[in-house]
């Protein structure tokens, strides 16, 4: 998971086969299985996607029954717009992050 925008980015990078490097401390790594970003996610207040602009777009937004805006604060970048990962370890593909976390695991016993 990370900030909302970061997939979007990530897309477009793999679009025009710019790659996109993750920098990102081992201890961080987590054998949970993400499919999407509505699994598990933080939200913030949603006043916050409807801009303060002179236009009353959107103004009365709380008062409109059938909208419920939902301010997600991360999103789920997929592996395979993840051209590599930068860690302390040196750089390592998205496929060996399992083998990190075993190897982890292992030395903990």
């Amino acid at each position: 998971m990370s900030r909302v925008g970061t997939s979007l980015i990530a897309l477009v990078a793999k679009t025009y086969n710019v790659p996109v490097l993750v920098c990102c401390e081992t201890y961080k790594f987590s054998d949970r299985v993400q499919t999407d970003s509505f699994v598990f996610n933080e939200l913030g207040d949603p006043s916050d996607l409807v801009p303060a602009a002179k236009e009353k777009f959107l103004s009365d937004w709380q008062n409109i029954k059938s909208l419920n805006l939902l301010n997600l604060l991360y999103d789920f970048t997929s592996p395979n717009l993840i051209a590599m990962v930068v860690t302390e370890l040196g750089k390592i593909p998205c496929t060996s992050v399992p083998v990190v976390l075993r190897m982890s695991r292992d030395a903990s016993l």
